[in-house]
């Protein structure tokens, strides 16, 4: 039951964030990730591909301090911000109220 809750909440992240990206916070890919890395201290902690070929990533800082969502245009290398944010929440407990 849960490894299809957090299925289908991928699955929503990844076709919300696929459909509404903004091309002012698109960039070279390479890029993307070595300013996530300078600034934040991001890196991946976890990806998927969708339908369309499109690969979404998620970013995060030691212990969750910060996170970004950040989608890929693999044919064009292309990496788009889809979402940011601070702090964590334990996915297991949130999973476990519904």
């Amino acid at each position: 039951m849960k490894k299809t809750v957090l299925g289908a909440i991928i699955a929503g992240i990844s076709l919300a964030a696929a459909g509404h990206v903004s091309a002012a916070t698109c960039a070279d890919r390479d890029h993307v990730m070595a300013k996530l890395a300078e600034q934040f201290g991001e890196a991946p902690v976890a990806n998927t591909v969708s339908h369309s070929k499109r690969v979404l990533e998620v970013f995060a800082s030691p212990n969750a301090e910060t996170w970004s969502i950040v989608v890929t245009l693999p044919e064009r290398n292309l990496a788009c911000l889809a979402a940011t944010g601070k702090g964590q929440v334990r996915l297991t407990s949130t999973l476990q109220s519904l």
